[in-house]
């Protein structure tokens, strides 16, 4: 039971990690931090989802903040 334990509590904090919420533009597939300029810009396309979802419709990063 403690080894499940432990097992779990570490998956939990490394998805925590890795799943974050991004701004993800439907009509060019990149996908920006909040707090990026371009996500900023983006009003008509954007759409907020977890980034491994942004990943997941052939969504590719921002070269100015890595998605």
């Amino acid at each position: 039971m403690k080894k499940l334990l432990i097992v779990l509590l570490c998956v939990f904090a490394y998805g925590g990690a890795m799943a974050r919420d991004v701004a993800f533009n439907t009509n060019s597939r990149i996908y920006h931090k909040h707090s990026c300029e371009w996500a900023q810009k983006c009003t008509k396309n954007c759409i907020s989802i977890d980034s491994s979802e942004a990943r997941r419709r052939g969504g590719r990063p921002c070269k100015v903040c890595g998605g």
